[in-house]
This record gives C-alpha cells, structure tokens and sequence, in this order.
C-alpha cells in the first residue's frame, strides 16, 4: 500500500515536465484593463507520510512566484460567433531562493499564454446553458480559443485543448462547485490594502484504493486584478488496500501552497 507514496509525490513535483493536460482557474474572476500584470508569492511545501521511518515524516518547500497578464484583446470565433477575447499570460516559478532570488532550475517554470473568451471569465463556476429557463451546469475550467504553453526548457508548443484548468500543475486551487462565503475584511498584503471576503470550498476524489482531498481558501476582492488577493490550498493524498474497508484509509502525502499578491503593474 506504502510502495505509491513517492510515486505520488514526484508526480505532485514533476507532472508539469511530462503531462500533456493543460490545467487554470480559481484565480481568474475577472478581466483588468489590458496590460495589468499581478505577481503573487509564497510557499509550496510537500510532505511525505513515513510510518516506520525512525526520520519521521519527509518535509520539503518550495518558494513559489506565479504572474498572471493580459497582454492583448482580439475578436475570434468561439463557438460560431466572434466574440472579444482576451489573450492573458500564466508564468509560475517553483525553486529555492538561497540568496534571495530565485532559482527555479531547469524543470521550475511553466508558461501559458491563452486567448480566452471574455464572455466566458463571468466571476462565477456556474455556466449558463439556458437563457430561457436559466438553468446553469458546474464549469471545472476556462474555455480558451487558442493557447501556448512552454515547460521548463521544451520548446514552445501550441495547446490541443481547448480547456485550460489551473490544477494541479499551476496551484494547487482548483474550481468548487460549493465555494461557503464567509466573513469580509480589510486585508493587508505587499501589493496593498483591499476590502475581501473568504471564500472556502472543498473537492473529495475517491476510488476503491485512494482518496484525494482539496480544501481551498480564497480571499477575493472586486478592486483586484483578476480578482484574488491571496490564498491558501491543500491536497491530502490517502491510501489503502482494495480489499480494505474505507476505515483503513491512511494518509500517505500532503501537498499545499501559500501565496498572496506582492505586486501590481
């Protein structure tokens, strides 16, 4: 049951090196005025559950940067019609900073470049099927029309999806079909001071074997670029045999990000 735990792990650190789906939002509640560029920072941190290691458990983190853009408008055909789009930038670095910068390596930065529906980027998970009877189905991504994507140090490709979701190889933030609001304050981060509101939500995978839990706080605000001011994400990985009963999941990993907005340019 235990063999899997590092597998997990290397995939949670490396699946933005091999994996050909694209995955952002949660972090896109809005469109700024062309040209904004808002750069978030924190820690990324990954723990290794070890029962019968006399070490104990393995801990390791990560700084984070992620930098999301708009870098130009253009009308183009989305679904028959052409509508305004919006052609925004997602840069994440994940290194160590041993001397106060940042050393993402090889293997540390990804970068997607999107034209994205505006009409479709509407502050909501909820996506309009029916404007007669005004009914509405969960969205877990955001459509874009064309997009770029370079990992690390691969060439630059053009993507084959025209789905582009921000877990798990951006954030760990993910979209929740049940986001609880909660209280609203004055919220201090480096990039300034803005009035939010906590937004929490949960997503539970499970199968005979494994169970993958995803809580999310989001702090949003209306005066923010894109929308969210900070955030806080946590993945816990659980294991057990197939013939085991769902009392016996153990949990073998646990994989979460801190981040808040530093700059706005």
């Amino acid at each position: 049951m235990r063999r899997s735990v590092i597998t997990l792990g290397i995939l949670a650190l490396f699946v933005f090196c091999s994996t050909s789906q694209l995955v952002a939002q949660g972090l896109i509640w809005s469109l700024p005025e062309d040209g904004t560029l808002v750069r978030y920072k924190g820690v990324y941190t990954q723990q290794t559950r070890r029962e019968n290691s006399t070490d104990g458990d393995l801990t390791l983190t990560w700084d984070r940067i992620l930098e999301i853009r708009s870098v130009g408008k253009e009308d183009a055909d989305y679904k028959g019609t052409s509508v305004p789009c919006r052609w925004l930038e997602i840069k994440v670095e994940t290194g160590t900073s041993p001397e106060g910068v940042l050393d993402a390596g090889p293997g540390g930065i990804r970068m997607y470049k999107l034209l994205v529906p505006e009409p479709e980027v509407r502050g909501t998970v909820d996506e309009p099927v029916s404007t007669k009877t005004k009914r509405s189905v969960f969205a877990s991504h955001i459509p874009v029309v064309r997009g770029y994507r370079k990992l690390g140090d691969e060439p630059t490709q053009e993507m084959t999806t025209k789905l582009f979701q921000l877990y798990p190889i951006a954030s760990l933030l993910r979209h929740y079909p049940t986001l609880t609001e909660g209280e609203k304050a004055e919220t201090s981060v480096l990039a300034g001071e803005f009035s939010t509101t906590v937004f929490d939500g949960t997503i539970v995978t499970e199968t005979n074997v494994y169970r993958s839990t995803n809580v999310g706080q989001i702090l949003r605000s209306e005066t923010m670029p894109f929308g969210v001011v900070s955030w806080e994400a946590k993945t816990v990985v659980e294991e057990k045999g197939s013939t085991d009963a769902r009392s016996e999941f153990r949990e073998t990993s646990v994989i979460s990000e801190k981040l808040s907005a530093i700059a706005i340019e």
